[in-house]
């Protein structure tokens, strides 16, 4: 949940000079107003990445639409050296800049006397250092070769340098750098010319359309250059020093997904280029900026040659995901940071659209399915909050965002596409674009375009949705009539309170009979309903939520349960991942017992196909850390072996010509699930040598199975190996041996060796947005987890001063899955006035909520879970 809002009344008085606030003033004391506004805005920046400071002048165009003698804007690090304004008849007035708030970075600028509506001209001149934390205009050092980049999103453009830090202020943006004349500088424009002055060049770029500062972007260092050819705008992948042969995959990807989001639109693309550039220390995946996006070079870049499902399958996500952005977000903007669930869901919904028609082979509407199923578990936790939330100017954003940001909202458009049709949906997104481009938005325009084009009440539909959490749960049965009785309420786990919620719910039904498969759609909007639909009692099979389209969980009555038990072959694979999925939840809810759980998971390890199979191990590893104990260990590895070695002796150990491209993913899951507490023989020996051939040439290991080879050899690797995968880390050449080592460091069972790893991960080696991957990888196998709670305890100051706050906020997860006093221990740590955060005590909230649910689960059903398991004899019901 959002701070408090504090009300900083002596902050009024400086909006206008010395009269009542206008109409427009927002009710948020911090936020900025237009009494005086920026029209467009001039960059100038003096930048040396081998320094540790720069100095920079702007030159904002403003509008005053009143008499003033002072306004705010945002700055947080630039100290100014002077502040002038120049009136459009040319009289100049020297500004006085006083902080009158630095928490929130608000510079108030005061003129001598009153000043008049018109037209004006700001120029400020400043200095400032670069931050090391991934966040503003930050330096970072990569193989012995310093570098800068941006990240301005939520609230860092300010960082950088003073400017109206709101997606509201949409303006038009030139940069001009002056840099040592060897390096390279890359900005959202294209270069517009060049000048050299001795060992300094003075690029100038070209002037932007209107951007919020949010998507400003800028990297000074000495890249490399891939054009992007095939499409309609000039791009190039763009790598530091040393890494272009790795970019291949991107440039194949790119031109593909961006020509179909064009033509999904209906709008040329609105930026003049398209470049994508890798970032070595980055605090998230990749960032949208207008025409210039930032990836995390281990996201970005790959083997050319032997590129695997999964990371091409993610690249393309992410690049189509960005892409999206540049008209969902760039060319229209949420007008605040309170729809930035929208923004996000929206770009996902797109992203999974695109690749699913454009890469029918990735298989994307699965993984998406996936991706929703895991906000609904979140969604079931009694702490848990709307997608829409309200944002403050003290809100900190970045640590707002969670799964639900991205993967309810997306659930959320998958409904409404599916309830109005594609067609429709692609309407009125377009009326959305020509009618907003350009502009700023709420979310209700959007609905609002929804309604109008389909005749539907959208924003009716989605108001419980958006505006409430919870998911609900639909129950279905047969009345002795044969007409389908449906009820809805919110779900909850096990022992968790029934708290209210009523939603109106598209539930596209399918059913079979004889062979033939049907659909009905049903719109719930009471807690009960009875519909007739001729045919239906005498169905096969009946399965409530076709094609995975809408966000619910649902419960069949016993009968109902059981024909679809029995027919469950006859579902789409998409929806097979969906009733494990949903079994699951119930099964968390105390809805089906253990033995009835455990029976489906094992019907299923049967099933050919690889999503499902996949599904299978996630359910599998499941009962880790709610049942398993140490008497129970063996048999519990016996029955992982049972189900999935047959898996992967179908699959084969090793890839084969011509086999299909989702093996290798699935392929890697087995490797972990059947390599590391399990200790098949077989596995542990070919990681080992997939290892040794790894740490010789990366290229000759497939590389779908070089993370997971490495990490299960390390997992029974010994002191000597330690030093080889350190030795590896700290001479990586690439991203890919960098990734792979360091988590083959946090993946050693050996307490020692894990302690070692600890310990080298808060070295200068290890960079401050990788390096609590060591830690969360060592807390992962439960018999260090203790030792991982006690190195973080101990270590909490120098983790604190090296990773990003929101990387801090998350620290409870290395308890994630401990038992109560163990994780009671460091939650009690964390809590200490003196560590405490807002966003550190949702994330505990949350936590405490699912171990709760563990603890009550495992009480009521460990008996039958761990009966199940001994008993196992190796056959499946559909043996």
């Amino acid at each position: 949940m959002p701070k408090s809002l504090r009300r900083l009344a002596t902050l009024l008085s400086l909006f206008v000079a010395g009269g009542a606030l206008a109409a427009s003033q927002p009710v948020d004391p911090l936020r900025l107003t237009r009494e005086v506004e920026p029209v467009a805005q001039s960059v100038e920046l003096t930048l040396d990445p081998a320094k540790d400071d720069f100095s920079g002048r702007v030159i904002i165009d403003l509008l005053a639409n009143q008499p003033f003698t002072s306004f705010r804007l945002n700055a947080e690090g630039p100290t100014f050296s002077t502040a002038t304004l120049t009136s459009a008849d040319g009289e100049v007035t020297t500004l006085q800049a006083e902080v009158t708030n630095a928490k929130f970075a608000i510079v108030t600028l005061t003129a001598p006397k009153s000043l008049g509506i018109g037209n004006y001209k700001l120029v400020i001149d400043f200095t400032a250092k670069y931050p090391r934390d991934g966040l503003g205009l930050y330096k970072t050092v990569s193989r012995d070769e310093p570098y800068l980049f941006t990240q301005f999103e939520d609230k860092h453009a300010r960082k950088a340098f003073p400017c109206w830090d709101e997606p509201e202020f949409k303006i038009n943006w030139q940069l001009t750098l002056k840099i040592p004349a060897t390096l390279e500088a890359v900005t959202n424009a294209a270069v517009a010319y060049e000048s050299r002055d001795g060992d300094w060049k003075t690029i100038v770029f070209g002037r932007t359309p209107p951007m919020p500062s949010y998507i400003v972007a800028l990297a000074v260092g000495p890249f490399e250059y891939v054009p992007v050819p095939g499409w309609t705008v000039p791009g190039r992948i763009i790598t530091p020093k040393g890494q272009s042969a790795l970019a291949a995959e991107a440039v194949r990807l790119t031109p593909r997904i961006m020509a179909r989001l064009e033509e999904y639109f209906g709008i040329p693309y609105p930026y003049a280029k398209y470049d994508q550039i890798a970032v070595p220390e980055y605090v998230y995946g990749a960032m949208e900026n207008a025409g210039l996006v930032t990836f995390t070079d281990r996201l970005l870049l790959m083997d050319p040659e032997k590129p695997s499902f999964s990371q091409r399958r993610s690249l393309a996500s992410v690049i189509a995901h960005e892409g999206a952005h540049m008209w969902f977000g760039d060319l229209v903007t949420m007008k605040w940071w309170d729809d930035l669930w929208l923004n996000e869901s929206f770009a996902d919904w797109m992203a999974g659209r695109i690749i699913g028609h454009e890469f029918p082979e990735f298989r994307i509407q699965v993984a998406e399915s996936r991706g929703i199923k895991g906000a609904m578990r979140s969604d079931a936790l009694p702490s848990i909050t709307a997608i829409r939330r309200p944002v403050t100017a003290e809100s900190d954003l970045a640590q707002l965002v969670d799964e639900l940001t991205y993967n309810k909202g997306k659930g959320v458009l998958n409904m409404v596409e599916n309830w109005i049709g594609p067609a429709q949906f692609r309407a009125a997104m377009r009326t959305y674009f020509l009618k907003h481009r350009w502009g700023n938005t709420v979310s209700d325009d959007l609905w609002a375009a929804f309604s109008a084009t389909s005749g539907d009440d959208i924003t009716g539909l989605l108001a419980a949705f958006i505006n409430k959490p919870g998911v609900p749960l639909v129950t279905l049965a047969l009345d002795p009539d044969g007409k389908l009785r449906l009820s809805q309420r919110r779900f909850h786990n096990l022992g968790d309170p029934q708290l209210e919620g009523q939603w109106q719910i598209p539930v596209v039904l399918a059913w079979g009979k004889g062979g033939e498969v049907h659909r009905e759609r049903i719109l719930l909007k009471d807690l009960e309903q009875v519909v007739a639909i001729p045919g239906l009692a005498d169905a096969d099979w009946i399965y409530p939520n076709a094609g995975e389209s809408g966000y619910f969980r649902w419960n069949l009555s016993p009968e109902l349960n059981a024909r679809l038990a029995r027919r469950s072959a006859a579902l789409a694979p998409i929806e097979r991942v969906g009733l494990l999925d949903n079994t699951s939840a119930l099964f968390n809810a105390g809805l089906i017992n253990g033995t009835d759980y455990l029976a489906y998971v094992t019907a299923f390890g049967g099933d050919l196909d690889p999503d499902v199979n996949t599904s299978v191990i996630a359910s599998v590893g499941g009962l880790r850390n709610t049942f398993i104990t140490p008497p129970s260990r063996p048999a519990y590895n016996s029955y992982r072996t049972a189900i999935l070695r047959p898996i992967l002796d179908r699959i084969g150990l090793q890839p084969v010509a011509g086999e299909p491209v989702y093996h290798g993913p699935l392929r890697n899951a087995l490797y972990g699930a059947l390599g590391y507490e399990a200790a098949d023989p077989v596995v542990i020996a070919e990681c080992r040598r997939l290892a040794a051939l790894f740490l010789e040439n990366p290229r000759q290991v497939d590389a779908a199975l070089r993370t997971t080879a490495l990490s299960v050899a390390a997992y029974h690797g010994d002191a000597a190996f330690f030093a080889t995968i350190q030795a590896a880390f700290e001479k990586a050449p690439s991203p890919i041996v960098r990734s792979a080592t360091l988590d083959a460091l946090g993946s050693f069972h050996d307490p020692v060796l894990a302690g070692q790893a600890l310990a080298f991960s808060l070295t200068p080696a290890v960079n401050s947005t990788e390096f609590l991957g060591v830690l969360f990888d060592i807390s992962g196998d439960p018999d260090l987890r203790e030792l991982a709670v006690d190195w973080t305890i101990a270590h909490y100051d120098a983790i604190a001063a090296k990773a990003p706050a929101e990387y801090v906020a998350g620290l409870i997860g290395v308890a994630g899955g401990a038992e109560p006093e163990l994780f009671n221990r460091l939650r009690d740590f964390l809590l200490a006035p003196e560590r405490k955060t807002e966003f550190a005590q949702i994330n505990i909230t949350k936590s405490a909520e699912r171990l709760a649910v563990r603890q009550r689960l495992r009480e009521k059903e460990q008996a039958n879970v761990v009966k199940f398991l001994e008993t196992y004899q190796g056959k499946t019901p559909r043996d």
